[in-house]
Formats: structure tokens, sequence, C-alpha cells
């Protein structure tokens, strides 16, 4: 018989690698890291973790040791159908995600995701005997660490591809969610902020347990608690989760920024209320709040063209990129090796 599943999500950069660390480490658990990730065949093979996750040493070794995965696996998964209510169909994903919690085997299986925010009630109606955990962050850490990566130059541009993939969700919601696009919008943090929101609104109705980094993760042991009310955890396996916690430096945002991230934040919050969404995200169907909304919706009544080709070509060439730059940097380390060898022979002569 299999193993109630466990679905991790949130936004990145929220805790959800955390979490996965978490449950990777423990016995009795089989831990998927990113299944929707849109590079994730070329990943395995060449991704090596990020030094900010600290602990970590290897993201893909689940995958290796079932590589039957890959039979269910499709890079659409990670920018097709963003946003699922309860009734929609996706056969492809549903296949997918059975496939993965069957083998787990007699494991738990553990599924951490970033790219189901907007899929609960799917996933949920779907898959009914699962937990989901939702981990959210606070919007301004969040954006900060989303965006550290970029120049000062483009650090606030909604158009600049960031490692993120906040211009890929902007153009995938935008056939259900036209209102990303906006004047205001030219500022990244715009439409990070309405998909953050929404996000923590399906997170508050569908999920079985909600973490908040910052205060029961950095500032305390509760999550501990939380995770505990879902997952039967012996006191050695609370301990062992304890000496995992590792708390990173916190930047301190200067007072201008903080103003004006605050001012987008009123204006989203304003939008939200405006379209229904505030109110009905979730609950109703998009159709009937659009329909209950007429007045705000009305001015977004252009056509919008499916992007779902567009972005699959960007993340096949991403995939074939990663693959190039990982064979790269081996065959500079090769050469650096070989000249090195060289050199230490001819002082031998």
């Amino acid at each position: 018989m299999t193993e109630t599943p466990i679905f991790i999500t949130g936004r990145f950069r929220s805790g959800t690698s955390f979490l996965w660390q978490l449950f990777n480490r423990l016995n009795g658990y089989c831990a998927w890291y990113e299944p929707l990730h849109p590079q994730l065949l070329s990943a395995i093979k060449y991704v090596e973790p990020k030094k900010a996750h600290v602990g970590i040493t290897d993201y893909w070794q689940t995958y290796r040791d079932k590589p039957e995965f890959e039979s269910c696996y499709s890079m659409k998964f990670a920018t097709e159908q963003l946003y699922l209510e309860a009734t929609d169909i996706y056969t492809g994903l549903e296949s997918y995600i059975r496939h993965l919690i069957d083998l787990s085997g007699s494991e738990v299986p553990v599924l951490q995701f970033n790219r189901v925010d907007l899929r609960l009630p799917w996933l949920k109606n779907k898959f009914p005997e699962a937990k989901i955990i939702h981990i959210e962050r606070n919007p301004l850490q969040l954006y900060y660490s989303q965006r550290k990566h970029i120049g000062p130059e483009q650090l606030h541009d909604a158009s600049y591809w960031d490692a993120y993939e906040l211009m890929p969700w902007t153009f995938a919601l935008k056939e259900n969610f036209p209102c990303l696009f906006t004047s205001a919008s030219n500022h990244a943090f715009y439409p990070f902020f309405v998909i953050y929101q929404l996000s923590k609104k399906m997170a508050v109705l569908h999920s079985d347990v909600s973490i908040n980094l910052d205060e029961q993760v950095f500032q305390s042991d509760e999550f501990i608690q939380l995770v505990s009310s879902v997952v039967s955890l012996s006191d050695e396996q609370k301990n062992e989760i304890k000496d995992m916690t590792h708390v990173p430096h916190i930047p301190v945002f200067d007072e201008l920024l903080t103003d004006e991230l605050a001012q987008i934040m009123t204006e989203v919050d304003l939008l939200l209320v405006q379209s229904g969404l505030m109110e009905s995200f979730g609950v109703s169907s998009l159709k009937d709040i659009k329909a209950q909304n007429k007045a705000f919706w009305q001015n977004f009544n252009g056509e919008t063209k499916s992007c779902a080709p567009l972005l699959l070509s960007i993340n096949q060439l991403n995939s074939e990129l990663t693959r190039i730059l990982a064979e790269n940097k081996k065959l500079k380390s090769e050469l650096k090796s070989l000249t090195k060898n060289q050199t230490d022979s001819a002082e031998y002569e």
C-alpha cells in the first residue's frame, strides 16, 4: 500500500528546498526535488547545489535511483496550465505525479513543488489523501532573495528574465490574469506581488499546514511542531531536523526602497479588491469572479494568445544551454589540469 504523499509548496526562495532537505535526510521518505523543473533532465546531469542551500550536496539522487520517472515527465508542466481549478483536466500532469508516488514504493513520497501555487485546488481534488505543507516568506525578503543576482540597472525590470521565472510566469498566466500587464507592472515587484498574494490565498484555503519561514524557522523552532501535525515524527527525528536549521544573513532594506515597494503592495491589493480576486479567488471559479466584477475585467478584453509554445521553446534552449555551459566548464577544468601536469613534468626534466 502506497504511503500518504506529502506535497511541499511555496514560491521560489521561500524555504521549499529547506523542507525538502529535511525529508530527504530522514529515513523512510522518498523526496523528489522540483519534479516540475523545466530543465529537469539536463539539471540532473549538470546542475550542482547552490551555495545558499546549506547542507545540500545533491538535488537529484532520487531521480538517478529511479530513472523510470522520465517516461511520464514533460517540460510543459513548468509553464502550461499554471492556473488550475479543482475540476480542470490535466491528464499528463496527474499521471506524472501518480507515477512518482508509485515509484516511491514503501517509502513516504515527498514532492517539493515551486510550480503548483495556483494549482492547489486541482491538486487537492486529484490527490485528496495527500498532505500539503505550504511555506511562505516576508514578501520583501522573498523579492530580495529572488532578485539579488541581478545587476542594479535591471534589478527591478519586469522584462528581465531572472533565475526564478517571474517573466515566464507573467506570460504563462496572462490568459487568465491579463491585469499582470499594466503600466505599473513595468516594476518587477508588481507582478511578483500579484502572484505572491494569489499564491498565499490558495495556500490558506487548500494547504494542511502553513509555515512562515521568517517567524517559525529563522526565529523559532515552531515549524517542527507544525510539520509534526501532519507527519508522524519521532523525538529523534525532531532533534535531527532542528540541527539542520540554518539562519542566513537577513538584509536591511533602505527606507526609500521600502516605501516604493509598500506603495506597489497597496496598488496590487487595490487591484485584487476591484477585480474580486481578493474576496473570491480560490473559492469561486475565475469565470464567476469575472462575471461578478464585469466593470473591472472589461478593461482587459483584448485578445490574449497562449504563450505556452514560446515558453516551451525557450525552456528547450535553456536546457541545451545548461548542457553547453556545464561541458564547457568541465573542458576548462580538464585543460587547466592538463596544463598544470605538463608544467610539473617540465620542472623535473
